[in-house]
C-alpha cells in the first residue's frame, strides 16, 4: 500500500472514530433524558455538533461492508436524535415549572417560539370569536387571503388561476414564484414545490 493510500485509510478511520463517539455521546444524552423526569442541560451547539456528525458521516464514501456499517450508524444516531428532541419538547412542553431557558438549545427555543407564536393565534381567534368581534375576524380573513409565499418548483407546473383570480404559470423546474397562501400550501402539500427562503 502506497504512503498516500495509507494516509487515506488513516482519515478515513479517524472520522469513523470521531462518528462513533459521537454515537455514544448522542446515547447516553438521550439514555440520561429518558431517565430524568427533568430537562437536562446540554451544550448549546449539541445538535449542530450531531448534524455535524451526520454529514461527515454521510459523506464518507465506503464500499461494501464497510457502506452498510456506515449506514447503519447513520440510521441510528438519526433515530436517537430524533428521540432526543421529541423527548426534551415533551417536558418542555408539559412542565408545570417555570422554565429554565439556559438548558434549551437555540433550536429548542426556535420551536418554542413557534408554538407560542401559534397558541397566541388561536387565542386571537378565540377571544374574538366569543367577544362578538366580526371585524376582527374579517381583518383575520383579509391578511390570509392577501398573504404571498415564495415557492421553489421541484418539478413542471401548468398555467393555473389561483385563489385571488390572477393567472400564474407556467412553471419549469426550479422556477421560484410568490403564490396565494392557499395555492402554494396546495402545490408544497402535493410535493411540487417547497417554501422558498427569502432571507
Amino acid at each position: 500500500m502506497s504512503t498516500a493510500a495509507g494516509q487515506q485509510n488513516n482519515n478515513e478511520m479517524d472520522t469513523g472514530n470521531s462518528a462513533s463517539l459521537a454515537l455514544k455521546d448522542v446515547f447516553k444524552m438521550l439514555e440520561k433524558e429518558i431517565e430524568t423526569p427533568t430537562l437536562q442541560s446540554i451544550e448549546p451547539d449539541t445538535f449542530q455538533k450531531i448534524a455535524e456528525a451526520l454529514g461527515g458521516l454521510k459523506e464518507q464514501p465506503y464500499e461494501g461492508v464497510e457502506a452498510k456499517v456506515r449506514d447503519r450508524m447513520v440510521e441510528m444516531l438519526e433515530i436517537s436524535s430524533i428521540l432526543m428532541i421529541e423527548t426534551r419538547q415533551v417536558k418542555i412542553s408539559s412542565s408545570e415549572e417555570i422554565l429554565d431557558y439556559s438548558k434549551l438549545t437555540d433550536e429548542e427555543k426556535y420551536i418554542l417560539d413557534g408554538k407560542r407564536e401559534s397558541n397566541k393565534r388561536v387565542d386571537e381567534v378565540v377571544a374574538a370569536l366569543v367577544k362578538g368581534r366580526p371585524k376582527v375576524l374579517e381583518s383575520i380573513s383579509s391578511k390570509m387571503r392577501s398573504k404571498q409565499i415564495v415557492v421553489r418548483f421541484l418539478k413542471p407546473i401548468e398555467a393555473f388561476v389561483g385563489i385571488d383570480m390572477n393567472k400564474y404559470g407556467p412553471y419549469a423546474q426550479e422556477d421560484v414564484a410568490s403564490l396565494p397562501f392557499e395555492n402554494a400550501r396546495s402545490i408544497i402539500d402535493s410535493g411540487g414545490a417547497i417554501e422558498a427562503s427569502v432571507d
